[in-house]
């Protein structure tokens, strides 16, 4: 769920896609996972690559023929070492990079079948169906000049799991100013 940019003529296209190449954008995704990240704050730096399985392709980490994938994390909120919120910022595109990454650090996104599996849900917890993983917002140069920034409504399962959780919506908002203030993400 989330924010999706498209353009709409081949020029802005063109800059839009330079953009992202060249890292000018940033974009946010906030994760629920099952399970707690061993640090507060990090990056994830796994080389991914699409590999053929029994079940079709999957992405997976691969050190000697993956590309580059870098995912910073901070942990907004979390229960225990059950499950985490998660502000993510991928500073590479690659396919199912979030899901892979989070799963492979032993956090997996809560209703992620194909990458979290059955350590994808929190046993004996009754929570909303779908993935929760969300494009949260982005901001990127705007062909035009300036900068266009987006930003998306939590969707109603999101918000129904943050809820049974008891995670705030509002301390994502004071997290994020104290990130800021340190000038780390």
């Amino acid at each position: 769920s989330g924010v999706l940019v498209l353009a709409r003529h081949i020029r802005a296209a063109t800059h839009l896609t330079g953009a992202l190449r060249g890292r000018d954008g940033e974009k946010l995704y906030w994760a629920i996972t099952s399970g707690v990240p061993s640090l507060d704050r990090g990056r994830i730096d796994l080389p991914l690559a699409k590999m053929p399985g029994r079940d079709g392709e999957r992405v997976r980490v691969e050190r000697k023929l993956g590309k580059v994938a870098i995912t910073d994390f901070v942990v907004i909120e979390q229960i225990g070492d059950q499950a985490a919120w998660l502000a993510l910022w991928p500073r590479t595109g690659r396919t199912h990079q979030l899901r892979v990454h989070c799963a492979a650090i032993g956090t997996p996104i809560l209703g992620d079948g194909k990458y979290g599996g059955i350590d994808g849900t929190l046993p004996g917890m009754d929570l909303g169906a779908g993935l929760h993983l969300h494009a949260k917002s982005i901001a990127l140069p705007h062909p035009d000049g300036g900068t266009l920034s987006v930003e998306a409504p939590i969707p109603d399962h999101f918000r129904a799991t943050m809820r049974s959780l008891g995670f705030n919506p509002e301390a994502a908002a004071e997290r994020m100013a104290e990130l800021q203030a340190e000038e780390e993400f």
